[in-house]
């Protein structure tokens, strides 16, 4: 159907409405083309402003929900991050109140930077039994800021230092 026929199929549409004498104009035309709404029978070459404005809302939603999704991954990779640093920390932390020699009720704390502060505690421990040494309870707290306030790890752990002075000696038993 070229410019010509669309055009002609437009004049005929509009001299069906116009020369009806019925109060009612008819829907459709007879004739060589079939019975065909006039509508019906046009030719669409594009989109609606409604069809795009649909599909760009579908699109924008799409674009929307990925981003989050991929903001949310980022998220999640972050704070899995600072967890493990905080424990590697805390366990580094824990190695070296563990090699102390001279254990004793004691509080420490400090920065390892990057946000990452630490805070220790070594008490000792009411024993019921008679033991070769001496019960002690070591805490290694590491604290980091995050964005829903501050996280912490704790690491706990039970030492005992014995006393060898009957054999000259005081070592750790780990």
């Amino acid at each position: 159907m070229g410019w010509v026929d669309s055009h002609q199929h437009r004049r005929e549409c509009v001299n069906i409405v116009r020369s009806a004498k019925s109060p009612h104009p008819p829907l459709y035309k007879r004739g060589a083309r079939g019975d065909l709404p006039c509508s019906a029978r046009r030719t669409e070459h594009g989109f609606t402003l409604l069809e795009v404005i649909v599909a760009l809302a579908i699109l924008g939603i799409g674009f929307a929900l990925a981003m989050e999704l991929l903001a949310a991954g980022v998220r999640s990779a972050k704070a899995s991050e600072d967890y493990t640093q905080a424990v590697l920390l805390a366990r580094q932390k824990m190695a070296e109140v563990a090699v102390m020699r001279n254990l004793t009720g004691s509080a420490e704390t400090g920065e390892f930077g990057g946000g990452f502060r630490w805070a220790s505690e070594v008490q000792p421990l009411e024993q019921e039994e008679e033991l070769p040494g001496r019960l002690y309870s070591v805490q290694v707290r590491v604290t980091w800021p995050s964005r829903r306030g501050e996280k912490s790890v704790n690491l706990q752990t039970l030492r005992m230092m014995v006393d060898e002075k009957k054999l000259g000696q005081t070592r750790v038993v780990q």
